[in-house]
């Protein structure tokens, strides 16, 4: 590996660990909630895809677009009838319910997965566009350059939107004071449901993006989960801001290893760089790089 190699697909990934990660932080930062079921919510867009295209039941851009929708419908299906009537009880209830939501996901889609094919297999997605080009002497695939083109678009529309929007401007009140913002006529619920379907969403177009370069199994979503992890907690829980610095920072710091430490052990070492970094940081730095008392 190249340092040109280093910085380019070290921007490719870094780009899909943002939009994992900012819907993970948002709901940390607006609700104070921890979603154990994140990673399920990645893993059962890209197999919804792969479901409706195998059963030639959609087209495939038409299978993303459903897919997605049903994804964003299912996040708030969730907060409403797993999230919200926890919430009085405290964050240990919420964890082990979104827990078993995505050890849920996980076994439906195994056993569906191994009835079908009577063999486990993973799956993928095809490029939007086949082929690619040469950028610094590295081949890049198109498919690379739509992942970082749709993460700035998509970021910054979120960014924008929670700073200049009404509903923004809601969420932000709710993730600051909720007795306040109910107070002020804010349907915090509401707003809770929003953040949490929005947040499904981006798992969803993060597998919408990525899965295509790569390949995905049920047993998936515990990583990107941690991968999700590690970024809020290095870049700061509920900061979207400390999301974004954090995503590209553990990318760049994986293809780093894999650039200065010789196969099999840099991938080895690679594999585990995000899980090191929630050990560091929450010895360190519980709170961060830029976390702070108010969220988001």
């Amino acid at each position: 590996m190249t340092i040109a190699q280093l910085l380019i697909y070290g921007a490719v990934f870094g780009s899909v660990l943002a939009l994992l990660a900012s819907g993970y932080s948002l709901v940390y930062g607006v609700g104070g909630v921890i979603n154990l079921s994140h990673g399920a919510f990645y893993l059962l867009t890209a197999y919804m895809i792969f479901w409706f295209i195998d059963g030639s039941i959609l087209s495939y851009p038409i299978a993303i677009i459903v897919s997605l929708i049903i994804i964003t419908i299912f996040g708030g299906i969730v907060y409403l009838a797993f999230i919200k009537p926890l919430e009085k009880y405290g964050e240990i209830s919420i964890l082990i319910v979104t827990f078993a939501l995505a050890f849920v996901i996980e076994r439906v889609i195994l056993v569906y997965e191994g009835a079908k094919v009577g063999q486990l297999e993973p799956i993928t997605l095809d490029k939007f566009i086949p082929g690619g080009l040469e950028i610094l002497g590295v081949f890049v695939y198109y498919q690379d350059l739509i992942i970082v083109s749709a993460a700035i678009i998509v970021l910054s529309f979120l960014i924008l939107f929670i700073k200049k929007s009404k509903l923004g401007k809601s969420i932000r009140a709710v993730s600051q004071d909720k007795d306040a913002a109910k107070l002020m006529g804010v349907n915090v619920d509401r707003i809770l449901m929003i953040t949490v379907a929005f947040s499904a969403f981006l798992a969803g177009l993060s597998a919408v993006l990525y899965v295509p370069k790569t390949n995905v199994m049920p047993y998936f979503g515990w990583d990107y989960l941690l991968l999700a992890m590690s970024v809020v907690i290095l870049g700061g829980m509920g900061s979207l801001t400390g999301s974004l610095i954090g995503a590209y920072l553990i990318s760049f710091t994986r293809y780093f290893v894999l650039l200065y430490i010789d196969f099999p052990y840099g991938t080895a070492f690679a594999g585990i760089t995000h899980l090191l970094i929630i050990i560091v940081m929450l010895i360190i730095r519980p709170r961060g790089l830029l976390g702070k008392k108010e969220r988001v």
